[in-house]
């Protein structure tokens, strides 16, 4: 949990006494203006293809608008805005099966308050991840967990690339929405992030001369852990939230070739302070945008 991390090393806490909870998901309107269209088949199979050596960019935007507070003190607004590029190999072994590698190029943080160490921090750990992830029929698969900017790639990249059925599909069709991620908290104990929903096919649409499938998806979250935050022993009493995603894929290949998702969360954290644990609070909203490079037109 960078951010929250980020939030109580500034000290913030909270005057105010007005109820927090989860703020309103922000909408995706990636589909708005495009029709949906059944297939001419009538159903059309949804399934990630590798093929060896081929390569692809990815340009990433992601958009956190924090706020913290804890009894005593001033609530504390964040917002960290971050743009780079995902180059993606894929290639294929006997002992492993499909996989693509991830590297972090060229990255644009941007903190407000402004923050005149902790964007080019980013920077330059964005700059350095290097991410092998498995694929099978339904996609991209998890990965061992990783912490810092390492883990916000791996995780922008659950959101934003879409999860497939493997199988042949009608517009109409869904097929469930699970994913888990674990968040190290300086700890062996690590926070651990649940989203349960369902994926929607909701029909084939088509941009510029290509057709591609279009699917989105609604999903809940739970969040709990102990560990270490910002040095101190904490633990999440309460975390909840709820996302939603639109992509649009390549129906030959399964490959994303656009998507937006979205999520907001609400957390109560209760850490150590003294002989007296403290308890903070912490509303979260995340927009995320992925748009594969040679489709921008």
């Amino acid at each position: 949990m960078p951010v929250v991390v980020l939030a109580l090393a500034c000290g913030c806490g909270r005057t105010e006494e007005e109820a927090w909870g989860v703020p309103e998901v922000p909408g995706t309107p990636l589909a708005e203006g495009l029709t949906a269209a059944v297939p001419e088949s009538g159903h059309l199979e949804l399934r990630r293809i590798v093929e060896k050596g081929t390569e692809r960019t990815y340009d990433l935007a992601l958009q956190h608008d924090v706020k913290v507070r804890g009894r005593g003190q001033s609530p504390l607004a964040i917002s960290l805005r971050e743009e780079f590029q995902v180059d993606e190999t894929e290639s294929l072994a006997a002992d492993v099966g499909a996989k693509v590698e991830w590297i972090v190029g060229e990255a644009d943080v941007t903190v407000d308050p402004a923050g005149d160490e902790t964007g080019p921090a980013i920077e330059d750990d964005l700059d350095s991840v290097s991410l092998t992830r498995p694929v099978a029929g339904g996609g991209v698969q998890p990965g061992a967990p990783v912490a810092g900017s390492a883990r916000e790639v791996s995780d922008a990249m659950d959101r934003l690339l879409a999860p497939l059925p493997a199988r042949f599909v009608t517009p109409g069709e869904t097929w469930e929405y699970r994913k888990a991620s674990l968040r190290p908290l300086e700890s062996d104990t690590p926070a651990r992030v649940d989203r349960l929903g369902t994926v929607r096919f909701v029909g084939m649409v088509t941009q510029g001369e290509r057709d591609l499938a279009l699917l989105e998806a609604d999903w809940d979250i739970t969040m709990a852990g102990e560990g270490l935050l910002a040095g101190r022993k904490g633990r999440v009493i309460e975390g909840t939230g709820s996302g939603r995603a639109a992509w649009l894929v390549e129906p030959l290949t399964g490959v994303t070739v656009r998507a937006e998702a979205a999520e907001a969360t609400h957390l109560r954290l209760e850490v150590a302070n003294g002989a007296r644990p403290q308890v903070l609070e912490q509303t979260s909203v995340l927009s995320s945008d992925l748009r594969l490079e040679d489709e921008d037109e």
